[in-house]
């Protein structure tokens, strides 16, 4: 399941990770090599495409959508985000524009009970505090 980043450019990455479950129908990922950073693809395979990534306890760790051109448009983490706050923060990062490259231009910020984001998404937050 998915590369890092060469789909766009007419080549097939090897696979970087397998697919170990499901939530809701939506594909929960691994990384293949567990030495390796626990983020989901930069890129899908399959055009709009959405992942979920659980660290190693079983906890929701990120979620990524992608558009119709295979890039992150919207992405769920709970991780430590230090313009956030302390410790593991569940926020939201809105891609205005498509892909990993604008990462740092996403508007961002913290979500929690009552945010629309937060109770459409709610079911894939397993093990969140």
């Amino acid at each position: 399941m998915g590369g890092k980043g060469t789909y766009s450019t007419g080549k097939s990455p090897a696979y970087t990770f397998e697919t170990v479950g499901f939530l809701d129908n939506v594909k929960v990922l691994r990384p293949i090599d567990q030495s390796k950073s626990l983020k989901l693809p930069e890129e899908s395979h399959t055009p709009g495409n959405k992942y979920v990534l659980l660290d190693k306890d079983g906890v929701f760790h990120q979620y990524r959508e992608y558009d119709d051109n295979h890039k992150v448009v919207l992405e769920i983490g709970y991780h430590h985000e230090k313009a956030l706050g302390q410790g593991d923060v569940l926020h939201v990062h809105i891609h205005n524009k498509p892909g990993i490259e604008n990462h740092s231009s996403a508007t961002k910020y913290k979500i929690g009970p009552g945010n629309p984001y937060y109770e459409k998404y709610k079911h894939l937050f397993v093990g969140v505090k």
